[in-house]
Parts: C-alpha cells; sequence; structure tokens
C-alpha cells in the first residue's frame, strides 16, 4: 500500500457529476429565475463538498440576478468536484 507523497490534497470524485450538470443544462431554458435558483441550490447541497465551500456557493447563488451567472457558478463548483478545471464550462457546454 503507498501512501500520499506530498501534502496536496486529493480530488474527491463528487457524488452529483455528469447527471447533475446535464439536469442542470436541461432546466436551464425553462425554469424562472428563482426556480433555478433553487435547482441550483439543491445540487449544491447533494455534492459531496465541504459545509464551507457550499455555503460561500449558496451565498453567490443567493445574489446572482440572471441564470447565466448562476449555471457558470454550479457548473464550475460541479466540474471542480470531478478534478475538471473551471475553464471546462465552455467546452462541456458546447458538448450538449
Amino acid at each position: 500500500m503507498s501512501t500520499q507523497t506530498n501534502s496536496r490534497a486529493r480530488v474527491k470524485q463528487d457524488t452529483v457529476g455528469e447527471n447533475g450538470i446535464k439536469f442542470l443544462f436541461s432546466q436551464y431554458q425553462s425554469a424562472t429565475l428563482e426556480g433555478f435558483r433553487v435547482i441550483c441550490k439543491s445540487l449544491i447541497e447533494e455534492s459531496s463538498g465541504k459545509r464551507t465551500t457550499k455555503d460561500k456557493f449558496i451565498y453567490e447563488l443567493d445574489r446572482a440576478t440572471s441564470k447565466d451567472v448562476m449555471v457558470t457558478k454550479v457548473t464550475n463548483y460541479l466540474m471542480a468536484g470531478q478534478g475538471l478545471a473551471s475553464d471546462s464550462i465552455f467546452l462541456y457546454y458546447e458538448r450538449y
């Protein structure tokens, strides 16, 4: 059994993952602003992130004035849980 060779945190696979992102984009067009906010917050709550990180993103979602801002924040949050860079949102969005 090997041990970790450095103190950098290991990426933990998020429990929401790709299905959560697909659901997020499927709801983008039809949901109202407040309805989409609820969807975004529930995806973050269902994820396996730390409570302090979740609270920070939920606070930012409460202040968001558009669905574009919310979808970017939630996608970045979920993709970080998958170990992907936040710039990947554009590649993912074009794919689906």
